[in-house]
């Protein structure tokens, strides 16, 4: 953002500079001023004919900080061009100033942006299991609050799915196919359950299978570099979402170089809180007793709502 906001102001003053030039063509500030600017920018089109006939014929002058057009003031291209040659390539022209740095394409053998999307969002569907440790951290800037826990995560396909968590203790997520349970002891006594088929969606537990369905479709991505997480290599990918308002508003991945598995995500969402998961010793394909998707709530405990039916 702040080279971006550089280059507004680096083309705000070369503007201003080429605006105090018009006066006279033919001086080196102004010369200097326009190739610094197409450098920079590329050289500005043409306005079509009717416009520009129009222009002259209300005696119309460049608007205040815009580079003028070739015609402008009398002036055909022609004599512009004399007034203004072109410094061979070879002549010490002056330097253009700052620009972006262009991002370097994929080395050889590397998938781009895009395809490593693909191929993340294809790995992690096709998986009938996955078992793997979990760090998680909350952080709520509004409340000043950072909340962190860690334990089991197991997945088998895409509703079923446990996040057990042994810090803090008895904290549980799970989706059993029908209904998500939610208990929270930690927070608060209670076990919340939603059924999966009344617009419930997953995704706002199983966080990371909705980002990878949807960040070829809802999000930009660029390359952010690549980053170990205890010895796996990753590319990381920034998203951006494409509108606003979304439900994340800022999205990094750090996908394995290897097998393409996520092994950490981080979302913003637009009340600022933070939720950053890392995966380890991922066991793709492990054996997993579906019984551990069924959820029994502790006896004693309060169900809310206490009318939802999960077959």
């Amino acid at each position: 953002m702040r080279l971006r906001e550089g280059r507004i102001l680096a083309a705000a003053a070369l503007v201003a500079g080429l605006s105090a030039g018009c006066a006279d063509r033919g001086s080196s500030a102004g010369a200097e001023a326009r190739a610094r600017l197409e450098a920079e920018f590329g050289r500005r089109a043409e306005a079509p004919e009717p416009a520009r006939e129009a222009a002259a014929a209300a005696g119309s002058q460049p608007a205040a900080g815009s580079p003028p057009m070739p015609g402008d003031a009398g002036e055909s291209p022609a004599s512009d061009a004399a007034a203004d040659p072109a410094p061979p390539a070879d002549a010490g022209a002056s330097d253009p100033g700052p620009s972006d740095p262009v991002p370097p394409g994929p080395a050889p053998g590397e998938v781009g942006v895009d395809s490593l999307l693909a191929l993340a969002d294809a790995a992690y569907a096709g998986l009938d299991r996955l078992r793997a440790a979990f760090s998680q951290r909350i952080e709520n800037p509004l409340l000043g609050r950072t909340r962190e826990g860690h334990g089991m995560w197991y997945q088998a396909g895409r509703n079923r799915f446990r996040m057990d968590f042994e810090v803090p203790a008895d904290d549980i997520y799970i989706a059993d196919g029908s209904c998500l349970w939610l208990y929270e002891p930690s927070l608060h006594d209670q076990v919340m359950v939603s059924r999966l088929d009344e617009g419930v969606e997953l995704g706002s537990i199983d966080i990371l299978g909705r980002l990878l369905s949807e960040a070829r479709t809802r999000y930009d991505a660029v390359d952010a570099g690549v980053e170990a997480i205890e010895g796996t290599e990753t590319r990381v990918v920034a998203l951006t979402p494409r509108q606003l308002p979304a439900r994340y508003v800022e999205v990094r991945l750090w996908i394995g170089v290897a097998d393409h598995y996520v092994r950490r995500f981080r979302v913003r969402e637009e009340n600022e809180m933070v939720r950053t998961v890392t995966l380890t010793r991922l066991e793709p394909q492990a054996p997993i007793d579906t019984s551990l998707f069924a959820y029994a709530p502790p006896s004693g405990v309060q169900i809310f709502p206490g009318d939802v039916r999960c077959d």
